[in-house]
């Protein structure tokens, strides 16, 4: 056999077959150095036979434990009961116990074991072979050093298995955490890219058409809404600047800048009313007792709710209110336009953004058509979230 054939072999096959020649060529030599009657019958060379076939099975002992034990076992008590009187003849047994021990075949291991031993000693017994018995005794210590070696052996590789999937697991849950983690971050400037984008580009978007309609007709207003544009863009390009710096310090635990809060509700709606919308502005309580997140969203609730009447209700006139209370923030915007048909409520992204914006700081949310005519959106942010 090549080089190359022995390195393509499993290692613990080949580990098995050393074994397996290691224990053929000992027992053989021990029971040829016990020696024996030259006219003994059977005649040595049985004996010696006997001890390399039980010695050949233990190549297979790691892919079937309980099965070379018992063929083992067998040979090796046809080598004892046919008189060869050499101790020799355990130790192929032996490793074979301690092989299914440490597989995990405890009960068959230990059974065995036993059988075996009860065997040897009632058939040494019968044949009364006084001669041997303090043999026997050691084979008996023999055996039962092997048992406990293997139960040993079988208890620490458990362990270190145990420690092993402990760390698999823990760096597993490390890995869900970060990624966990970079698809909340990844969503939470998705919507800061939605909110900032929708309700600007839309205030451009009417501020624009405005201009053109007046240009030749009423160039002063043509101006204030060309004006409008140039500060709605100087915003937005300061609010994607900020997000954008947050997306290179990807290691950083960076804020969106500005970050705007109750006290920005006010410039929202002076943006809306430049939108062509009348907006009835209800600010109470004291924006300083609003922590910066529960603001943020806020702010964002209020942007987006006024972004949608601009682009999709055809309201003229819309209500803002804020109430910042004891417990909870809450925001309500209601305008008078024809509000969302059926399915449309929730078609966007709008809607679906707030939601999860909401939810994100254990609060409540509802939107859906007035009772008349119009449509509202109503949300309460807990200013103290609740432990998780």
């Amino acid at each position: 056999m090549g080089r190359e054939s022995l390195r393509r072999m499993p290692r613990a096959f080949v580990v098995d077959c050393a074994l397996s020649f290691a224990v053929a060529v000992s027992t053989v030599l021990t029971s040829v150095i016990a020696g024996g009657r030259a006219e003994q019958s059977p005649p040595a060379w049985v004996g010696h036979l006997l001890l390399v076939v039980a010695a050949v099975f233990l190549v297979a002992r790691r892919r079937f434990p309980p099965l070379v034990m018992v063929l083992t076992m067998l040979v090796s008590l046809v080598y004892f009961g046919l008189g060869f009187g050499t101790g020799a003849f355990t130790v192929a047994p032996a490793l074979a116990v301690y092989t299914a021990i440490t597989a995990k075949h405890r009960i068959a291991g230990f059974t065995g074991a036993a059988v075996y031993l009860v065997i040897v000693l009632l058939a040494d017994r019968s044949g009364g072979q006084r001669d041997v018995s303090e043999g026997n005794v050691w084979m008996v210590i023999w055996i039962l050093v092997i048992v406990v070696v293997g139960e040993v052996s079988r208890g620490r590789a458990e362990h270190l298995r145990g420690v092993a999937e402990q760390a698999a697991r823990a760096e597993l849950t490390r890995e869900m955490e970060a990624q966990r983690r970079a698809d909340q971050e990844r969503l939470r400037i998705a919507r800061e890219l939605h909110d900032v984008l929708a309700h600007n580009i839309s205030v451009i978007s009417i501020q624009a058409g405005v201009a053109e309609h007046l240009l030749h007709r009423d160039p002063d207003k043509a101006h204030a809404a060309v004006t409008t544009i140039r500060h709605v863009t100087k915003d937005v390009l300061v609010e994607l600047r900020s997000i954008l710096d947050v997306l290179r310090r990807v290691d950083e635990a960076g804020e969106i800048f500005p970050p705007s809060g109750v006290e920005g509700i006010e410039r929202l709606a002076g943006l809306a009313a430049a939108g062509g919308i009348t907006v009835d502005l209800d600010v109470r309580g004291r924006a300083s007792r609003v922590p910066a997140d529960v603001g943020l969203a806020a702010y964002r609730i209020v942007q987006e709710s006024l972004t949608n009447v601009i682009r999709h209700s055809g309201a003229a006139h819309a209500s803002v209110v804020v109430h910042v209370n004891e417990a909870d923030v809450l925001i309500r915007v209601r305008d008078d336009g024809r509000g969302a048909p059926g399915d449309d409520v929730r078609a966007g992204n709008g809607i679906a953004g707030m939601t999860e914006r909401v939810r994100a700081m254990s609060g409540t949310i509802t939107a859906a058509p007035a009772d008349e005519r119009g449509f509202v959106v109503e949300a309460r942010l807990p200013l103290r979230r609740p432990e998780p």
